[in-house]
Order: structure tokens, then sequence, then C-alpha cells
């Protein structure tokens, strides 16, 4: 257990610990020897500034809708993967392809695929009539955070898929044959029997799948630089541009104090209340 103790303290605990310190310094790395206490400063400087809460607010609709369509995509997908057909190997293992490829890769060809003038997208919704000219996809606040949310799902929907896939293969078909018997259907079986089978899956998936979505920086970053203006900033593109474009180290590990409360918070409300592991300890 040595070398993983050594390697969690070094690139986990270390780094967490630095934040938090750091959250009640005033520090500006050009002059790394100016660093002075501030205590509560970073923290009333983040919640007085407009953009914060502005990020807030965004960051909450990225996570919110980007889990909603991974959780909901994903189980159909896993549902269809699930079926016994020929072939059905070679598209679980396509599945995949999405999630290995580098995020700064997808990030590129999605500016491509989503430009005003030249993209993929508007000529094929102008071909099928669906509209009657070119949407300006990354530069304008909604539709840059539709491209941006549209990119995490595509790319994170098939973790959701074999998580929920795996889970789907244990379940006993005894239970779907006695169903049939009785002559439930099909909404009748995935409602009584596989989702309930897929609940404590769902639960894990969709804990670090809001944990992960809160904390993304490179995907909204590199598609948008979170424009236009601010309109697809989220906490981590704030902290990011208080750390490194405004040189406020201190007020960025402010910023990543709280995304660290609030996932916290967050996730222990929503277990909560989904009843994780409270059957177990029933029985």
């Amino acid at each position: 257990m040595l070398p993983f103790i050594v390697t969690a303290a070094l690139f986990m605990v270390w780094p967490v610990v630095e934040a938090v310190r750091m959250a009640f310094y005033a520090y500006n790395p050009l002059r790394p020897d100016d660093i002075y206490w501030v205590g509560l400063e970073n923290f009333e400087r983040i919640f007085d500034d407009p953009l914060f809460w502005d990020s807030f607010r965004q960051a909450l609709i990225w996570t919110g809708w980007s889990i909603l369509f991974q959780t909901v995509l994903g189980v159909a997908l896993a549902l269809l993967l699930n079926l016994t057909l020929p072939g059905m190997a070679i598209y679980r293992g396509l599945l995949l392809f999405p999630y290995i490829v580098p995020t700064v890769v997808i990030a590129l060809n999605w500016r491509w695929i989503f430009n005003s003038e030249i993209g993929i997208v508007n000529h094929a919704l102008l071909s099928m009539g669906l509209i009657s000219e070119n949407i300006a996809w990354l530069s304008t606040p909604d539709m840059a955070m539709l491209s941006a949310i549209l990119l995490n799902v595509w790319k994170y929907t098939p973790f959701v898929v074999i998580c929920v896939l795996a889970r789907l293969q244990t379940i006993p078909t005894e239970l779907y044959d006695a169903a049939k018997v009785d002559g439930a259907g099909a909404w009748r079986r995935f409602m009584d029997i596989t989702l309930p089978m897929l609940k404590e899956v769902l639960v894990v998936v969709i804990v670090f799948r809001t944990i992960w979505t809160f904390n993304k920086f490179e995907e909204i970053y590199l598609l948008t630089r979170g424009g236009p203006g601010t309109s697809t900033f989220n906490l981590a593109v704030y902290a990011f541009e208080e750390g490194m474009a405004n040189l406020r180290l201190g007020v960025a590990a402010a910023t990543g104090v709280v995304m660290i409360g609030l996932l916290l918070v967050g996730t222990i409300i929503y277990v909560r209340v989904s009843g994780f592991g409270r059957e177990e300890k029933t029985a």
C-alpha cells in the first residue's frame, strides 16, 4: 500500500491542503516573495463579484443538462447494447471511441463542426430545411453553452453506458421470464425490474459524473474560452482566469475551496435523498 499512499498524498492530498492554505493568502506568482495573510478577504472578493455568481449559475446549467442527457442516453444505449444481436461486440468496442479521444482533438473538431459559415451542422440543417439561415453556434451565449454541453455529452456518455451495461448483464434473466409470464410488457419490466436494479449504479455514476463535470475546465476553454463574453464561464474557468490571467492565485484557490464545499454538500444531500445503501443497512 505504500506506493499508493505516497502517490495519493503527493498528487491528491497535498494539492488540496495547499489550495486551502493559499485561499487565505494574497499571492502574485510574478512576485513569489510577496505573499501575506489576508484571512477571509479572498472569499469576500469572490462573493462580491457578480461574475462569480454568473459563473456559478452557468456551472449549474452546464452540469445539470450534461448529466441529464448523459444519464438518459447512457441507459438507452446500454439497453440496446445488452441485446443479443450479431456483431454487438463490435458496437460495444466502437462505443469507447469518444471516451478515448483526447479532449483537445475533440474540441478542435467541434469548433469546425459548429462553425457558422463552413460547419457541417449548419450545412446539414440547411439541406434538410430545418433552418433558413446559418446559426452562430459558438458566437451567441445560448448556442455556445448548448455546443459545450453537447461536446461533454458526446464524450462522456460512454462512461455511463459501460457502467450501466455491466450491471444489466448481472440481472437474472429469470426475473424477466417470470414477468413475461405474468403479462408484464416491456415498459413495466423496465420500471419494475431494470430500473430498481440499476438504482445503485446510477447513484454512483451520477455522483462521479457530477463531480467531474462541475470541475471541467478544458472542454469549455478549448471550445469557447468562456465566451462569447463570459457567457460560458463555469467556476473552473472563473478560477483559471483569476489565477492565470489576473494573477490572483489566492482568489483562484478560494474559488476552488468553495467548489469543494459545494460538491461535498451536494453529494451528501443527493446520496441521502436517493437512499443509497439504505437497503443494505435495513437488511
